[in-house]
């Protein structure tokens, strides 16, 4: 069997682009992107559609491509999906290995997470606590979770370092 390539223009640009730490939200159908969405989207992030139809692409159709075709080293997944979707948890575990899986809670921290995402891809699926957000990068130490979740982990990094010195 040959490698897999992505012929979806936007996707095997997006995925050229990755650099390390930077990160995707692979969505099911429901995760909304408007500003009237529950949990409206940062209109930073960029949106690309590949929903054909009710069910197509699934999030478990594109996770192996895109695992596959990119360079990636972690992922997340809300703590719902262990109970509330089995198979894609052990999908995600089997492709990132159990040391590279990173569980966060649905709300707030999951979302909030997803609005540092480079790009929101919106699949067909409508799989139950089926997102999941990818971690570009390559085989190296884990980047620390506070580092993901926290957009100010720099900032407090250095005034730690300051106090030291």
């Amino acid at each position: 069997m040959s490698k897999k390539r992505l012929l979806h223009e936007r996707l095997a640009a997006l995925v050229s682009t990755l650099r390390h730490g930077e990160m995707i939200f692979i969505a099911d159908a429901g995760s909304g992107t408007s500003s009237a969405s529950l949990v409206p989207l940062n209109p930073d992030v960029e949106i690309i559609d590949v929903a054909i139809h009710t069910g197509c692409p699934t999030v478990d159709q594109l996770l192996p491509v895109l695992w596959e075709v990119g360079d990636f080293e972690a992922a997340f997944v809300t703590e719902n999906m262990r109970q509330a979707n089995p198979p894609m948890r052990e999908l995600v575990q089997g492709l990132t290995g159990p040391d590279h899986i990173h569980e966060l809670r649905y709300l707030p921290e999951f979302y909030d997470l997803r609005n540092r995402c480079k790009a929101f891809i919106q699949t067909g699926d409508y799989g139950v606590h089926s997102n999941v957000i990818l971690v570009a990068g390559y085989p190296s130490p884990p980047i620390p979770v506070e580092w993901m979740t926290n957009p100010n982990w720099f900032e407090e990094l250095r005034k730690a370092q300051s106090k030291k010195d």
